[in-house]
Parts: structure tokens; C-alpha cells; sequence
């Protein structure tokens, strides 16, 4: 019975986040994981830092999973803000060896890490064409973009929060889907930045 519950709970999952891994660009085949250029952990000093952003992946989507279960539970949007502010924190350093891992993604990814100074005045309109759809950053390799996503998504719920802090219907379901969206692209960082 124990397994039949947990096996519908995964599809029920799986079907609410069916449609956001569509629309994520969160897909990359095998072939092209394969051929991404990594920069090569050639020291114990490096090989700490990426054993670090391991743990801090991990935690990111443990946190995010969190964040998804407060909205659900109709928890306020100073405490929802405050976890999205927490996954913000969580990606810098996992982006940090985005970074060293991807150099082709290295100037894509410091300018979108900008985007943190201008989360009290950006509107959401803005912060999707800039960040979400790059319009304010430098042409990069589809790989950049998975790591851009762990930093981008809990800024939107932040500027979410900020405009909407009675968290309407349509708040709260956006929120579901910007972070349900982040948490696809966490298997692929892990494949891009970790292996």
C-alpha cells in the first residue's frame, strides 16, 4: 500500500511538472552533455570547491522543495521571499564553479548574478526579458543557461513577493511554477558543473 501511494504521489508530480520541463529549455541529450567543454579539476583546492557546490546543489533543491510547500500552505510572502532570498544565496557559490567548470559561460553567468542589485526596483515584465529570456546578457552556449536559472527563478519570486504580497491566486501559482521550473534544471547543472 506504502508503494502505491509513494508511486501515485510521483505521478501526480511528475504531471504537475510535465509542462514547466517542457517549456524549461531544461533539455539536453546525452550527446550534448557529452561534448560540453569543462574546464578539468586538476587540484585538491578545486575539487573541494566543486565537492562544496555538490552539497549546496542538494541543499538548493531541498530548500526549493520547501519554498514549493510554503506556497502551498499559504505562508506569507515575507516568509517566502526570505527562502527565495536563501536560494539565491544557495546558487552563488554552485554558480561560482559554473564558472570555473564552463569558461565559455563565465561572462553570461557574472552579469547575471547584476541582476541581485536590482531586485527592489525591476518589474517582473523587465526581469523576464532581461534575465529569463536574456535580453540584457551576452550571447552563450545553451549549457549557461541551466546555472543562470538557480539564480534567476528565486529573484522572480522575490519581485513576485515584493508586487504581490497579499499572494493572489495567480502569485501563487506563478510562484509554484518558477520554482517547479529551477528544479529541472538542477540535474542538468549537476551533470554540467559537478561530473
Amino acid at each position: 500500500m506504502r508503494q502505491l501511494v509513494h508511486l501515485a504521489f510521483s505521478i501526480i508530480v511528475i504531471c504537475l511538472l510535465a509542462p514547466h520541463l517542457a517549456n524549461a529549455s531544461s533539455t539536453m541529450t546525452d550527446k550534448q552533455l557529452l561534448s560540453v567543454e569543462r574546464s578539468i579539476i586538476d587540484s585538491d583546492e578545486v575539487r573541494k570547491k566543486i565537492e562544496k557546490s555538490a552539497v549546496l546543489l542538494a541543499r538548493y533543491e531541498i530548500e526549493a522543495k520547501k519554498l514549493v510547500k510554503l506556497n502551498e500552505i499559504d505562508a506569507d510572502a515575507a516568509v517566502i521571499s526570505s527562502k527565495a532570498e536563501q536560494l539565491m544565496d544557495l546558487s552563488k557559490t554552485v554558480i561560482d564553479s559554473a564558472r570555473f567548470r564552463l569558461p565559455q559561460c563565465d561572462a553570461y553567468l557574472a552579469l547575471s548574478l547584476t541582476l541581485e542589485g536590482q531586485l527592489a526596483d525591476i518589474t517582473h515584465a523587465r526581469l523576464e526579458s532581461d534575465y529569463h529570456h536574456d535580453g540584457a546578457l551576452p550571447q552563450a552556449p545553451a549549457e549557461c543557461y541551466h546555472a543562470k536559472d538557480l539564480f534567476v527563478h528565486p529573484a522572480t519570486v522575490i519581485v513576485l513577493t515584493r508586487d504581490d504580497p497579499e499572494l493572489g491566486d495567480e502569485t501563487k501559482k506563478a510562484i509554484r511554477a518558477e520554482i517547479s521550473e529551477v528544479l529541472a534544471h538542477t540535474e542538468l547543472v549537476r551533470q554540467l558543473v559537478l561530473y
